[in-house]
C-alpha cells in the first residue's frame, strides 16, 4: 500500500509582529523629545558673550556691564508700561480743523447735505441721511464713501474724543431688522464709526450713540424738518480739565457734553 506524503503544518502569521513597529515608533518619539529638550536649553554663558560683543560693537569705548546690572529689575505699575508714541496732529487747533473741514466739504454744504460748526466743546459735523443711507436702512451707500474717507483722513491724528451719534425723525419704524428708531439710529451710527475705524481713526477715540427721535433739530411736522432730523452727527470734544479723551486711565470720569439741538415744539 502506497504511503501518502506527510502534510506540512500550516504556517500561521505571528500575532506579535506589531510590537516591532510599536517599538520603532516609541524610539522615534523619544529621539524627538530629546532634540526638543536640547533645543530649549540656553547656554547662559554664550548668551552673555554674544550680548556683550554686540554692545561693544554698537557702542565702542564703553565698558560692557552684566545684563543683570543694566536695568532695575521688574518695574511695577505704570513705570513698566511704555507710553504710546502718537503721531502729531496736523491741526494746531479745533478752529483750524473746522476751517479745513469746511473747505473740503463745501460742495456738500452747498447742497444741504453736510454742515460743519464750531461748538463750545469742540466741533460738530452733521451729515444728512440722504448722503449716507437709503430710507429705513443702515448700509452705507457708495456715494457716502468719499465723504467718510475724507473724514477718516482728517480725524486720524486729532487728539479729541469723537462721538458718532445717530438720529431719526419721529415716524415710528418696525421691521424685521429694526424694531424701532432706537435700533435704526444706533445701527447707522455704528456703521459710520466702524468705517472710520477701518480707515485709520483710532477706536479708542470713538464713542457710538443712538438717540432715535429724541433730539430733533427741526420740526417733525413737515417733510423738510423730518429730513433734517434724519442724520448722523460727529462731535469732536476737546480736552477738558487735563483729561485727554481717548487715553483716559481706569477710574477717570468721562463726561460727554449735551448736544446743542433744539427741542421739538
Amino acid at each position: 500500500m502506497r504511503r501518502r506524503p506527510p502534510i506540512a503544518e500550516e504556517q500561521h502569521a505571528s500575532t506579535e509582529r506589531y510590537i516591532i513597529t510599536y517599538a520603532d515608533l516609541i524610539t522615534l518619539l523619544l529621539g524627538l523629545f530629546v532634540i526638543l529638550y536640547a533645543a530649549s536649553q540656553v547656554d547662559l554663558g554664550k548668551y552673555r558673550e554674544v550680548a556683550q560683543a554686540l554692545v561693544q560693537y554698537f557702542n565702542p569705548g564703553t565698558a560692557p556691564m552684566p545684563l543683570e546690572q543694566q536695568g532695575h529689575a521688574v518695574l511695577s505699575g505704570e513705570e513698566g508700561i511704555p507710553q504710546p508714541i502718537l503721531p502729531r496732529s496736523a491741526f494746531g487747533s479745533v478752529d483750524e480743523w473746522v476751517q479745513t473741514a469746511e473747505r473740503l466739504f463745501r460742495p456738500y454744504h452747498e447742497q444741504g447735505l453736510l454742515t460743519v460748526e464750531r461748538t463750545a466743546e469742540g466741533a460738530i459735523v452733521r451729515v444728512a441721511e440722504a448722503l449716507l443711507f437709503e430710507s429705513g436702512k443702515a448700509e452705507l451707500q457708495p456715494q457716502a464713501l468719499p465723504v467718510l474717507d475724507t473724514l477718516a483722513h482728517i480725524l486720524q491724528n486729532v487728539p479729541y474724543l469723537i462721538s458718532v451719534d445717530g438720529h431719526t425723525d419721529s415716524i415710528p419704524i418696525r421691521t424685521l431688522r429694526y424694531e424701532s428708531n432706537w435700533h435704526l439710529s444706533t445701527a447707522r451710527a455704528l456703521a459710520v464709526a466702524y468705517y472710520l475705524i477701518q480707515h485709520g481713526v483710532p477706536e479708542t477715540h470713538i464713542v457710538v450713540r443712538g438717540f432715535g427721535p429724541q433730539r430733533p433739530i427741526a420740526s417733525n411736522s413737515t417733510p423738510e424738518g423730518r429730513a433734517r432730523n434724519r442724520r448722523v452727527e460727529l462731535l469732536l470734544i476737546e480736552q477738558r480739565n487735563g483729561a485727554a479723551y481717548g487715553y483716559w486711565k481706569p477710574g477717570q470720569p468721562v463726561v460727554l457734553p449735551k448736544s446743542n439741538t433744539a427741542q421739538q415744539p
